[in-house]
């Protein structure tokens, strides 16, 4: 029992969907040596590795941040362009697009050229998903100018996937190695001034910054309605204070056992923080306010 009676109490993947606590006995005893392909609980599927962090997770709970996955579903309404920067293998770009619906559009942005091979892979897996948005993937690093820039790949990269980062100049690793690649700068990008982005999820281990002043003029012209950003600095942090400059309010998601909780900024971390930024707060906490976790069940 001390395998799943703990996480029973903290964990909504297993509390909303018990049948997960046999997979995640499954796991304890017989680990896959090779990628699985996985249903997760909205209905998409994915091909995923056991020795990797976030595969590990989807593995062993069916899900992989799960409060901000949810916060997307909730957040982004039907027809809405979405953007995700640092889309990996599309677990955010999914939900997104289901959120979105067929007249939506998710644009992904995944440096990395493997790993935006497995999204368009997932991509082309779930095409025939009748709800799903339009995915539109960019191989490209988001940034605050466009040219090229070094993408730096750490030791773990072949257990955590999502910590390939862009190189900062001077920095020194005997295990990393850098490819090159093209950056792209989102004000060039999405000129149109008639363009109206509902959601940006962004997560490139700590290059956020840099890459949300290239879109200094969307924030000016107030054309991004919500934020969903990881941070590896407590608040207040430079990203978050640039983004208050633009009128967003700041919250702290925290993942409860019953649905999403969004806490003032300044609450202490114990983990990366996931922070949602908003131009209309009063919008946000009525949608977050209802219990339960509408991803933990086949939404396709």
């Amino acid at each position: 029992m001390k395998i799943i009676h703990p996480s029973l109490y903290r964990r909504p993947e297993l509390f909303f969907r018990p049948s997960q606590i046999i997979r995640r006995i499954l796991w304890e005893f017989k680990r896959p040596k090779k990628n699985v392909l996985v249903s997760l609980p909205w209905g998409l599927q994915v091909n995923v590795s056991p020795n990797d962090r976030i595969g590990a997770s989807i593995l062993k709970t069916g899900s992989y941040d799960t409060a901000v996955l949810e916060c997307l579903y909730r957040l982004v309404d039907e027809e809405d362009l979405c953007l995700d920067i640092g889309a990996n293998f599309g677990l955010m770009t999914g939900v997104m697009a289901l959120a979105a619906g067929k007249r939506g559009k998710i644009i992904a942005f995944e440096p990395h050229p493997e790993i935006a091979s497995s999204l368009q892979e997932h991509i082309e897996r779930w095409r025939e998903t009748p709800r799903l948005g339009t995915i539109q993937v960019i191989n490209k690093a988001v940034s605050e100018r466009a040219g090229t820039a070094q993408l730096e790949i750490p030791g773990e990269f072949h257990c955590n996937r999502g910590t390939a980062r862009i190189h900062q100049a001077g920095e020194t690793g005997e295990t990393m190695k850098l490819i090159k690649v093209d950056t792209i700068c989102l004000d060039n990008l999405l000129d149109d001034p008639q363009v109206r982005i509902g959601m940006l999820k962004i997560d490139i281990e700590g290059h956020e910054k840099a890459a949300l002043s290239g879109a200094a003029g969307l924030l000016k012209r107030g054309a991004i309605r919500d934020i969903i950003y990881e941070e590896q600095a407590e608040y207040p942090s430079p990203v978050s204070k640039y983004l208050e400059q633009f009128g967003y309010t700041i919250y702290l998601i925290r993942k409860g056992l019953l649905k999403p909780i969004l806490m003032p900024p300044e609450t202490p971390l114990y983990e990366l923080g996931n922070y949602l930024a908003t131009r209309n707060p009063q919008r946000v906490e009525k949608r977050i306010a209802n219990k339960g976790y509408s991803i933990l069940r086949n939404l396709c």
